[in-house]
């Protein structure tokens, strides 16, 4: 072969593999990438703008709103409709002009050019509020803008929607509050997406608008309360957008440079979302919150919370002092928040459930049922008080007092009724009645876990027995650490709804209720789930004979009755009533006693139950009482008299969820302790 042909062959073989290749190349291209690329040009040659959603509303009970949405009107700067960099003197005088506008406020020429500089760096085309002190515009400077709107590239006035709490203070524990979504909440949830619409359908992947996010740098995010705990429906995966709504969508064709050509389509206005129904009744809301704010004054502060004992809703859950929730959405001024934060009255705290403290005597409630259960005490077992008792031998026994010398001897329906101190000493001391048994009793009672209300920062409380100490302080366990027990003292810890469980638990025959802050939830129709009603849910029982348990609810009810009752203030009510007082130390000598008072009612049918503490409030039956008595016969007006024509509670039943969606609209070697207790 000449070297001619060889070359000739060569070239040919090489323009053969060439083509070849080519072929293939062009196969991929147009036959098998073909939609990642077309994906990728209509994605260059349009944007998709989003709108801001409004939230899902907050009811009370009976319908009235206690979280909507109002419209903020601010300055939005739209990068992209800008005078270029390169035209300084026009983009200077929108800067004069608005700093004009907004002089008023404090603000600089700087300040807008720096806010619109920061604007062009995050976005190029997306609108984007000037800053906060651009926001919640009053008509006049609305109108101000507007007038001027055609020499104003680039800067138009806005419609987004903030936060309000119409009722300020109240309930604002439970409510929580909802403010602009965090730096790292973005960053976790940034790419949630909503749910297709048509379920088990997915977005077709080349369209702009199938990329559905849930939250963008501008939305609204529950940071405490009701507004965090229901923000997501965390059980399903991946979560639910629930009090959060879908935004709205718009699609423009863009040219190179990113600047808009013309709207293609409207894809969807913003849609609001879920509605939550809350157990609470905002008149009792109102009776709680002005009793328990009558009564702590200045100086002290305290929690009240009305519980039906039939399915766990609470109709009113009060702490104070509180913080009116509209602040945090406007932004507390420094200062401000600086007074707050070193209130030593904690007002950031919500005291009914992320507060710990030694119950004192409604404790007696439990210890009573866990003597008559473990040891030989019967109803009609006595105890004679002279004011104190003395423990140990020799020449100095410690002596543990009694609140009062009730001079003569006293049965268990008495030692409740009057409290007495000596009555459940001896207990303790001539019956046997241990730390360990106290322990499991308080324990069967929900004591020392979380309620499971769903509020975030509840707290579990302390169950202290002998095995604790050991463990947490390294000591042993005396006797009289029991004796300190067993009225509701020593190192036991509760919190005011772990009390209103308890209480409703010896009200309704030892159900241990899961205490229901939501009635339902009105799903939007977007996410085609219609309606969520929740069902009252026992979370366990108390195991004990049912004779026992009716003892100590004949106690309470004789603390109403008994000329020597510690509650006969409740006497009167025109409706029956039991109930048991407490004053719990926890200072020094000298330092007030919290003044607790848990009750229910009817005593022969229960409906309610009602849970109050006063900080340093003294004896429970003169600063907690009281305001038990304006809470509770106020909900006996309003429900059982009629004053509210309500809608049937689901009750709890036995295999049944929770939700229910609708689609239709102790030691027996214990010894003395080294430390005597007082009354």
């Amino acid at each position: 072969m000449s070297g001619f042909d060889f070359r000739l062959k060569t070239m040919g073989l090489f323009v053969g593999v060439l083509l070849i290749t080519l072929t293939g190349r062009l196969w991929m291209l147009q036959l098998t990438q073909w939609v990642d690329f077309r994906e990728k040009a209509l994605q260059n040659r349009t944007t998709v703008v989003t709108t801001p959603a409004p939230r899902g509303l907050i009811y009370d009970r009976n319908g009235v709103v206690l979280a909507e949405n109002r419209p903020n009107w601010t300055v939005i700067i739209t990068p992209a409709e800008l005078p270029p960099p390169s035209d300084q003197e026009e983009r200077d005088r929108i800067v004069t002009f608005l700093a004009s506008v907004l002089r008023d406020r404090d603000v600089s020429t700087a300040d807008v050019r720096e806010a619109i500089d920061e604007v062009c760096e995050a976005s190029h085309f997306t609108p984007t509020s000037l800053g906060r002190f651009a926001e919640d515009l009053p008509f006049d400077l609305v109108a101000q803008i507007q007038e001027r709107r055609s020499e104003l590239p680039g800067v138009s006035v806005g419609q987004q929607f903030r936060r309000y709490y119409p009722y300020g203070r109240l309930a604002s524990h439970l409510l929580g509050y909802a403010r602009a979504i965090s730096e790292d909440e973005y960053k976790q949830w940034k790419n949630l997406q909503f749910p297709a619409e048509d379920e088990g359908q997915t977005p077709c992947p080349t369209e702009p608008w199938s990329n559905d996010p849930v939250y963008k740098g501008d939305s609204v995010f529950g940071k405490d309360g009701i507004e965090a705990a229901y923000e997501l429906d965390t059980s399903t995966d991946p979560p639910t957008p629930l009090l959060q709504g879908r935004r709205g969508m718009r699609v423009w064709e863009v040219d190179k440079f990113n600047r808009p050509i013309r709207l293609i389509r409207e894809e969807r206005e913003a849609q609001q979302g879920a509605g939550v129904y809350l157990t609470i009744d905002v008149e009792l809301q109102k009776i709680a919150e002005d009793a328990l704010n009558k009564a702590i004054g200045t100086k002290r502060t305290g929690a009240a919370i009305l519980m039906d004992v039939n399915t766990g809703e609470v109709l009113a859950l009060a702490s104070e002092p509180s913080v009116d929730p509209n602040l945090w959405v406007q932004g507390m001024p420094n200062d401000q928040y600086a007074n707050l934060a070193a209130d030593k009255r904690l007002p950031f705290v919500n005291k009914a459930i992320a507060g710990t403290y030694p119950p004192g005597s409604i404790f007696k409630l439990v210890t009573s049922l866990a003597a008559l259960e473990t040891t030989e005490a019967t109803p009609q077992t006595s105890a004679e008080c002279r004011g104190f008792i003395s423990v140990g031998s020799g020449s100095r026994p410690w002596v543990y007092k009694c609140w009062k010398n009730h001079g003569g001897y006293l049965d268990m329906y008495e030692g409740l009724a009057q409290s007495c101190d000596v009555y459940f000493y001896e207990l303790v001391r001539r019956h046997g009645l241990t730390s360990t048994t106290i322990a499991a009793f308080a324990r069967m009672f929900g004591i020392g876990s979380p309620t499971g209300c769903g509020l975030p920062g509840e707290l579990a409380g302390r169950v202290p027995d002998p095995e604790w100490k050991a463990d947490e302080l390294d000591e042993d366990w005396y006797l009289g650490d029991s004796l300190q027990y067993v009225m509701g003292q020593s190192y036991l810890l509760v919190t005011p709804m772990q009390m209103a469980v308890m209480t409703a638990a010896v009200a309704n025959g030892g159900k241990i209720m899961a205490p229901q802050l939501v009635r339902k939830i009105q799903w939007p129709g977007y996410l085609e789930r219609g309606t969520t009603l929740f069902r009252g849910e026992v979370v366990s029982e108390v195991q004990c004979d049912p004779e026992n348990l009716k003892t100590v609810q004949e106690g309470a009810r004789h603390a109403v009755t008994s000329r020597n009752g510690t509650a006969r203030g409740l006497a009167n009510l025109g409706f029956s009533v039991a109930g048991k007082t407490g004053s719990a130390q926890f200072g020094p000598p000298g330092t007030e006693t919290h003044a607790w008072f848990v009750c229910w009612a009817p005593y022969e049918n229960p409906r309610f139950a009602c849970t109050v503490l006063v900080t340093e409030g003294g004896g429970g039956s003169e600063a907690a009482a009281p305001i038990a008595r304006e809470i509770i016969s106020a909900a006996m007006a309003r429900y059982e008299n009629g004053q509210v024509s309500e809608i049937q509670s689901l009750l709890p039943e036995e295999g049944a969820p929770a939700q229910v969606p609708e689609t239709a609209s102790g030691d027996a070697d214990e010894t003395p302790s080294n430390e005597p207790i007082g009354d």
